[in-house]
Formats: structure tokens, sequence, C-alpha cells
């Protein structure tokens, strides 16, 4: 068969590195495959199949060549990807250190988490400057979830809708600054939120559309006409649909009728319960569809810690019941992991694990450009979490690589 005819070739024995064999588990991909087999080659899936087809594989499979990863009757998921988190474990982006970014990349990786975007949130030009360096030259270890760039949230917002982000940082759009960052971070500046209506928002939407970079609307007050202006520019993205942006009213639509409205727009989703109604969270599903709702965690350095007083970049902010506000009471992100998310949509919200999952891995993915990651389909990267039946984190594996094991 195809595998058979390729996998036992001189090339993959000469890789010192073992290959993966993940079996007694089910498959999460566009079906679930009950005890289904995947097989890694390096960096990639080369292999996707049944129980019948596992167990002629494992027969056949040199252990020198092959190191065998069995889910002991969990899920074999696609390792999830979260483009909007600020922080966890006590750290966040805006520490501007390599300790934090190190602790951020951990601390996902042992909650499934394969890849992501920390997320600024508005400062001043210095400090964004800052860490956008820091992301330019940071590579991670190996037990560490991969950094794929950087959110820039903020500046070019509006200050009517800026929940949590710093009031006095807030400016008109700037290509002079956008042009710096993009000179320091290449491809690695990403995602960029910002508001359509912000002077100045027009023209740096075509600028970032010009150079492949993914614009979000958010903390937006435009009205629906304006938003469709943004979207025609070329917006494509969607922050924390619901929070921070002009709601729906049947005779002003604004910026989230203009989103629900929209068919191509990646719509983001905090999945707490917090932030939107498990009512809302099912409009969503109805008119954005699960194939174009991206699933974040916009996690903050509480997110991992008991109760109590932490920061949000230039800002206290005050978690309980695992809630994080300002002292005004405004939302400041959240505590939650992507994981959680995922057991969120499916245990109260109803939807299939294929979908949550795509909502969590593939969508996110796709949202910012990575055309061959986020879901388990032969020829992507070989990034997986292994999980129990009760969606407890068994391993952690990233391009073809075991990043954490809880053994």
């Amino acid at each position: 068969n195809y595998f058979l005819g390729i996998v036992f070739t001189q090339e993959v024995h000469k890789v010192k590195k073992k290959h993966l064999i993940l079996t007694n588990g089910t498959v999460v991909t566009d079906s679930l495959i009950e005890q289904g087999t995947v097989v890694t080659i390096g960096d990639r899936i080369m292999y996707v199949g049944d129980q019948r087809e596992g167990q002629r594989i494992l027969k056949a499979a040199d252990p020198n060549v092959f190191e065998i990863v069995d889910a002991q009757g969990g899920y074999i998921a696609p390792g999830l990807v979260d483009v909007h988190m600020h922080g966890s474990d006590g750290v966040e982006l805006m520490d501007g250190t390599v300790e934090a970014m190190a602790t951020m990349g951990r601390y996902l990786a042992r909650h499934g988490t394969v890849a992501f975007l920390p997320s600024t949130v508005t400062a001043m030009k210095d400090k964004t400057r800052a860490v956008a360096t820091l992301v330019a030259d940071y590579s991670g270890a190996e037990d560490e979830a991969e950094v794929l760039g950087i959110h820039l949230e903020g500046p070019y917002i509006n200050e009517r809708y800026k929940g949590a982000q710093y009031g006095p940082a807030i400016r008109r759009a700037d290509l002079d600054e956008l042009a710096e960052l993009h000179s320091i971070l290449g491809d690695k500046l990403r995602l960029v939120t910002l508001a359509p209506e912000v002077p100045g928002s027009l023209q740096a939407i075509a600028w970032l559309k010009e150079r492949g970079i993914t614009v979000s609307i958010g903390h937006s007050d435009a009205t629906y006409e304006q938003a469709m202006e943004g979207f025609a520019t070329g917006i494509t993205h969607a922050t924390h649909t619901y929070n921070g942006m002009r709601g729906l009213h049947h005779r002003e639509p604004g910026v989230l009728g203009a989103i629900l409205a929209t068919p191509d727009i990646w719509a983001e989703l905090i999945a707490d319960l917090v932030h939107v109604h498990p009512g809302a969270i099912r409009v969503m599903l109805r008119s954005v569809g699960a194939d174009r709702i991206v699933l974040i965690t916009d996690a903050v350095q509480a997110t991992g810690l008991p109760d109590g007083e932490y920061v949000l970049g230039d800002q206290r902010i005050f978690v309980q019941d695992g809630a994080a506000r300002l002292k005004e009471g405004n939302l400041a992100g959240s505590t939650l992991t992507l994981l959680q998310a995922v057991v969120n949509m499916v245990r109260e919200i109803g939807v299939s694990l294929p979908d949550a999952f795509r909502m969590a891995s593939f969508n996110p993915a796709q949202s910012i450009g990575l055309a061959d990651r986020g879901w388990i389909q032969e020829g992507n990267q070989a990034d997986f979490v292994i999980l129990t039946p009760g969606f407890e984190v068994q391993k952690t594996i990233i391009a073809g690589r075991i990043a954490y094991s809880a053994d």
C-alpha cells in the first residue's frame, strides 16, 4: 500500500531522529476515526488511517526508526493554535523579556497549544517597538509552543470601545510606525487589530493587505457601512467578536451586524462562557458557522494562577472566580486555555468534536495564512495533542517532536 511503499525507504532510515506512529486512539479529523493510526515522517504527517491498516503498520515498523505513541483509548487531536493571547503563568508579552516568552511557551505546550501569536496591548511607541524586537529575535526551546509572530492589538482603536486597552496610548493609524514595526518583524507581523473608522486606518488596512498581513476589526465604534468599507479595503478578521465593538441594532447593525452578515470574515470568539452568553455563541454558529469561527483565549498573566491582583500592560487587573476585570468592572482578557474553550464548545454548546477542534486549530492557522497547519491530514505539519477520554493532556507534539509529556 501507499504507506508501506514510501516510509520504509533508505531516506527514512538515514534520519537519526525517530519518526512517530500514533495509535490506539480516536483521531479527530474531518470525521472521528476510532482506533485510528497516524504516522509522521520528520515534521510531516505521512499517513492517517484506521485500525486495520494501523495493525499492519505496527507489525512492519522498525523500532529503531519509529517511536510508538499509545493514546490509550483517548484522542489524537490537532494541536491547538492561539492567535490572540497576552500572557499566562504570571507573565505577559509586555514584560518584554525572554523569560516571559519561554514561560508562556512552556505553559501553552503543557495545555495542548502548539503555536501562538503573543498579543500586545495598546502601549507607547517605544514599548511596542521593544516587544516587536523581542519577538523578532526569539527562538524557543523544544518544550515550548512555537511563536508564530506577533498580534498587534491596538493602538489604532476607538476610545469608546477600548475595553481594557490603555487609553493614553490610543492614537490614529500611523504608516511610519507600521513600516518601522514591519522592518523589525518582517513576516512575523502576522495580525493587526484596528478600528476602520479611526483616521488613517483605511490607508493602513490597504498597506497591511499589500504585505500579506491579516487585518482584524476590533475595539471599534464603526457603523455598519464603515465596517463594510473596512472589509472591502482588506479586513478579513474580527477580534473577540461581540466584545469591544458596536453591537447589533435593527436600524444600525454596527460592527457586529457587519461581521454576522459577511461570509468570508474569520470571527474570533472567547468561549469562556463569561465574555459571550451561550445563546449568543449559538447565534454566531448559525450565522458565521463553525468553518469561520476562530476560538481564542485572550489570556492574561493570571491564566493558570489563583484569583488575585495582576497586570495587563500598564493597567492593574483583578481576578475573581477566574474572571479578569479592571477596577471599573470592564472585562480584561480571560484566564481561559484553548483546550478548555474546545471542551466548553462541546459540552456546553453541543458542537461536534471535529467542529470544536476545527475552530481551535485549522481556522486560526488559516486566518493568518498558514496553509499546511492546524489539521490532521497527509502532508500537513505534524502537530498534535494526545488527550485522555476526559480531555486531559497526555502529550503535545510539535512538528513531529514530543514537546510535552505528562508521563
